[in-house]
Protein backbone atom coordinates (compact mmCIF):
# COMPACT_ATOMS: atom_id res chain seq x y z
CA UNK A 1 0.00 0.00 0.00
CA UNK A 2 1.52 3.49 -0.95
CA UNK A 3 1.78 5.96 1.90
CA UNK A 4 -0.85 8.44 0.10
CA UNK A 5 -3.34 5.38 0.13
CA UNK A 6 -2.93 5.17 3.87
CA UNK A 7 -3.38 9.18 4.45
CA UNK A 8 -6.51 9.03 2.48
CA UNK A 9 -8.08 6.15 4.36
CA UNK A 10 -7.41 8.20 7.74
CA UNK A 11 -9.86 10.97 8.21
CA UNK A 12 -7.79 14.16 9.45
CA UNK A 13 -7.53 14.60 12.28
CA UNK A 14 -8.16 11.11 14.09
CA UNK A 15 -5.53 9.54 16.55
CA UNK A 16 -2.82 7.12 15.08
CA UNK A 17 -3.52 3.11 15.70
CA UNK A 18 -7.09 3.69 16.77
CA UNK A 19 -8.67 1.26 18.97
CA UNK A 20 -6.84 1.52 22.27
CA UNK A 21 -4.02 3.17 21.26
CA UNK A 22 -5.88 5.76 19.95
CA UNK A 23 -7.50 5.99 23.50
CA UNK A 24 -4.30 8.08 24.79
CA UNK A 25 -3.99 11.71 24.58
CA UNK A 26 -1.67 14.33 24.15
CA UNK A 27 -0.94 17.92 26.66
CA UNK A 28 -1.89 19.73 23.62
CA UNK A 29 -5.23 17.23 22.92
CA UNK A 30 -5.81 17.59 26.78
CA UNK A 31 -5.38 21.49 26.50
CA UNK A 32 -7.66 21.69 23.56
CA UNK A 33 -9.89 19.58 25.05
CA UNK A 34 -10.32 21.41 28.35
CA UNK A 35 -10.08 24.26 26.96
CA UNK A 36 -7.13 24.93 29.07
CA UNK A 37 -3.46 26.59 28.24
CA UNK A 38 -0.66 23.53 27.63
CA UNK A 39 1.44 24.61 30.85
CA UNK A 40 -1.78 24.04 33.09
CA UNK A 41 -2.20 20.71 31.79
CA UNK A 42 1.23 20.23 32.87
CA UNK A 43 1.15 21.78 36.02
CA UNK A 44 -1.83 19.49 36.93
CA UNK A 45 -0.60 16.24 35.53
CA UNK A 46 3.08 16.59 37.96
CA UNK A 47 0.67 17.69 41.14
CA UNK A 48 -1.04 14.29 40.25
CA UNK A 49 -4.59 16.80 40.27
CA UNK A 50 -5.59 14.95 36.50
CA UNK A 51 -5.00 11.43 35.82
CA UNK A 52 -1.61 11.29 33.71
CA UNK A 53 1.11 8.88 33.19
CA UNK A 54 4.24 9.40 32.12
CA UNK A 55 6.02 7.97 29.22
CA UNK A 56 9.66 8.63 29.35
CA UNK A 57 9.65 12.40 29.65
CA UNK A 58 6.14 13.09 27.83
CA UNK A 59 2.95 13.07 29.45
CA UNK A 60 -0.20 10.29 28.23
CA UNK A 61 -3.57 10.60 29.46
CA UNK A 62 -6.45 8.21 28.76
CA UNK A 63 -9.55 9.43 27.25
CA UNK A 64 -11.69 7.11 29.61
CA UNK A 65 -9.79 8.42 32.85
CA UNK A 66 -10.08 11.96 31.56
CA UNK A 67 -14.29 11.43 31.11
CA UNK A 68 -14.50 9.75 34.30
CA UNK A 69 -12.51 12.66 36.46
CA UNK A 70 -15.36 15.11 34.70
CA UNK A 71 -18.06 12.63 34.84
CA UNK A 72 -17.22 12.52 38.98
CA UNK A 73 -16.60 16.42 39.45
CA UNK A 74 -13.48 17.15 38.26
CA UNK A 75 -10.27 18.12 40.70
CA UNK A 76 -12.07 17.81 44.16
CA UNK A 77 -13.67 14.21 42.97
CA UNK A 78 -10.24 12.94 41.52
CA UNK A 79 -8.05 13.64 44.78
CA UNK A 80 -10.64 12.22 47.09
CA UNK A 81 -10.74 8.80 45.39
CA UNK A 82 -6.66 9.27 45.57
CA UNK A 83 -7.01 9.64 49.03
CA UNK A 84 -8.94 7.00 49.27
CA UNK A 85 -6.81 4.69 46.93
CA UNK A 86 -3.54 5.92 49.66
CA UNK A 87 -5.48 4.87 52.90
CA UNK A 88 -6.45 1.53 51.57
CA UNK A 89 -3.03 1.04 50.36
CA UNK A 90 -1.39 2.21 53.77
CA UNK A 91 -4.26 0.09 55.45
CA UNK A 92 -2.73 -3.17 53.76
CA UNK A 93 0.54 -2.86 55.71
Amino acid sequence: MKNDQRDESRSAGAPLGGGRLGEFMTVEDVADMLRINKSTVYRMAKAGRIPATRVGRQWRFRLSALEEFLDAGGDVAFEEVQDDNLKQAVNRW
